[in-house]
């Protein structure tokens, strides 16, 4: 049971791009991803009796959004409330609060927190407030609101917003009011790692690229320690038994698979990569393929490390065809909800062993070039640039061109 569910960046107004060979049974799967994600966080609110639904960051863009998708929207908002859980948009701005109610239809149900004005609510005797705080002077805002009553939740939700979205540190954590402990800060990112400790962090619910996403999903919030029989690893407990939790829900998720290969022989890595995709897979009773909707569209981008060995790459990637088929084939036929979407050679794979110390190349020669080449690459991994992942791959790809000539 959770008092309340967090929904971080729905933006049901956003597509996901729609691969060009990807069957048309799973491009139904893809379209609409996020509106299907936010019903299902709708659904899990109801289901954990949560007296509210929070929708953080970009949630619905008049201008792009459907009038499908406004009305759906407005559906979810209404039904929850027939349940006894409001929905409470946290924005930046009372004016856009007021812009979104009148596009919505002022529909019973729909809260706002702003810097401005909290939502307010009494959920098993304990009053809660939730701000939106978007900058220092909002935190120093809502501490002058605070009476740090025994039975009393201050909640600080917020994002970093466009014309400061390059800060690593989204607020002053210095600010004595961050170190209540009745109150928590929950901030909507999809970069937790750059979180200060003193931040829950808040993904996307749903994923809109080929990316990890892990994380994604909502997050529900309980205010007092659950019962032994609820307790589980994967929950973060905060303050005297504020409990965290990730609920995945998302509709569409990507898997990247790694694996080292000294074997360029076509049902060989096949079968080497079959072995990962079967760990990504739930069992779906046989015949019953309907079931595959409940589970998420599960995208994958298998990686193969080929030791540094540019020949090796090079084979690789001309078998890739029969593999990718073989591969596809076998999931299809095991998994429906279970997508290959790339096979290539590790692009991430490190340039060191290339360098020239060890290389021993002569000035003017290939042995030359790729040398200095992984001694530029390994240089921007020892300054931590942020563009690394980049260099590789452009790396990797000249190495091949020359190796190919």
């Amino acid at each position: 049971m959770f008092d309340l569910l967090f929904v971080g960046n729905p933006a049901i107004d956003k597509a996901i791009a729609e691969p060009e060979d990807m069957p048309r049974s799973l491009l139904e799967r893809i379209r609409g991803a996020t509106l299907k994600t936010l019903e299902k966080a709708y659904r899990r609110a109801i289901e954990f009796e949560a007296r509210g639904i929070v929708l953080c960051n970009a949630i619905v863009n008049p201008i792009y959004a459907s009038p499908a998708q406004v009305i759906r929207l407005r559906e979810l908002i209404v039904q929850s409330q027939e349940k006894n859980c409001e929905t409470v948009w946290v924005t930046s701005s009372p004016t856009d609060a007021q812009e979104y109610l009148r596009i919505l239809g002022e529909p019973k149900g729909l809260s706002f927190a702003t810097p401005l004005c909290p939502w307010t609510k009494t959920i098993r005797s304990t009053t809660v407030e939730l701000w939106g705080v978007f900058n220092d002077e909002d935190i120093r805002r809502t501490a002058s609101h605070d009476s740090f009553k025994p039975l009393h939740r201050q909640l600080l939700v917020g994002w970093n917003t466009s014309h400061d979205s390059g800060r690593t540190v989204p607020l002053n954590v210095s600010s004595s009011q961050l170190a209540q402990p009745n109150t928590l800060t929950i901030w909507a990112t999809d970069a937790p790692d750059a979180l200060p400790d003193n931040f829950l962090p808040l993904p996307s619910v749903q994923s809109l690229c080929q990316a990890d996403s892990r994380s994604t999903g909502c997050y529900g919030l309980a205010f007092y320690e659950p019962s032994p029989s609820d307790r589980d690893d994967t929950a973060t407990h905060q303050g005297s038994g504020d409990q965290w939790k990730q609920l995945p829900i998302s509709e569409v998720t990507w898997r990247t698979i790694r694996i080292e290969s000294a074997d360029e022989d076509i049902e060989a890595l096949s079968e080497l990569l079959w072995e990962s995709c079967e760990s990504l897979m739930d069992h779906i009773p046989n015949g019953e393929a309907a079931a595959a909707n409940t589970y998420p569209l599960v995208i994958v981008d298998c990686r193969i490390a080929c030791g540094t060995s540019i020949q090796r790459r090079l084979q690789i990637g001309e078998i890739v065809p029969d593999v990718k088929r073989i591969l596809r084939d076998r999931c299809a036929a095991a998994s429906p909800h279970i997508w290959i979407q790339s096979i290539s050679a590790d692009t991430e794979e490190s340039l060191a062993a290339l360098g020239r110390n060890r290389s021993g190349g002569q000035p003017g020669s290939s042995n030359s070039f790729t040398s200095a080449l992984a001694d530029l690459v390994t240089g921007a991994n020892e300054t931590d640039s942020l563009n690394l992942q980049t260099d590789r791959e452009a790396a990797w790809l000249a190495l091949e061109l020359l190796e190919s000539e």
